[in-house]
């Protein structure tokens, strides 16, 4: 019986601390606790991880980020341009299957090309939707012009 007693005087004083913050809390003018949304936007914090970015010009394609990410969220395609140097042509990060670890951004080597943005509001209806496309495009290839044209000499059939 005393048992018994005992739980229920813990449930009743339990429900009364409860109760006791939430009056302090809906009672007082001025505390309010509930944001109007979409009237009053709340600025997120500095270390607040809202929607990937990256700054595809700054971009060096060492791929770290993507061989980082733990849900394969981040597809990177380099080649090789003039100068050697790897080129990212296609850069896509799906926000869909990002869970926001914000391991790709400590493991890229270049300083402020790949961070959060303070953006949250980016829902889609629809899965291709939520996934972001960077990237500078695949290169055209060279169009080759035929041998005779290119050494000033006029080809059979010209009209000219």
């Amino acid at each position: 019986m005393w048992g018994y007693m005992k739980r229920m005087f813990s449930s009743v004083k339990s429900v009364l601390a409860g109760m006791r913050i939430t009056l302090r809390y809906g009672v007082k003018p001025g505390s309010e606790v509930t944001q109007q949304y979409p009237e009053v936007r709340r600025e997120p914090s500095d270390r607040f991880r809202g929607k990937l970015f990256v700054d595809i010009n700054i971009c060096t394609g060492c791929t770290a980020c993507a061989r980082i990410c733990p849900v394969d969220a981040i597809v990177l395609k380099t080649v090789r341009d003039e100068n050697k140097k790897l080129r990212p042509v296609v850069f896509d990060i799906d926000n869909a299957r990002c869970i926001y670890c914000g391991l790709c951004v400590e493991a890229c080597p270049v300083d402020q090309c790949l961070y959060f943005e303070k953006k949250y509001e980016f829902s889609s209806y629809s899965r291709e939707g939520l996934v972001s496309h960077f990237g500078l495009g695949e290169p055209k290839p060279a169009e080759k012009k035929p041998a005779a044209a290119s050494e000033g000499k006029e080809t059979k059939g010209a009209v000219g």
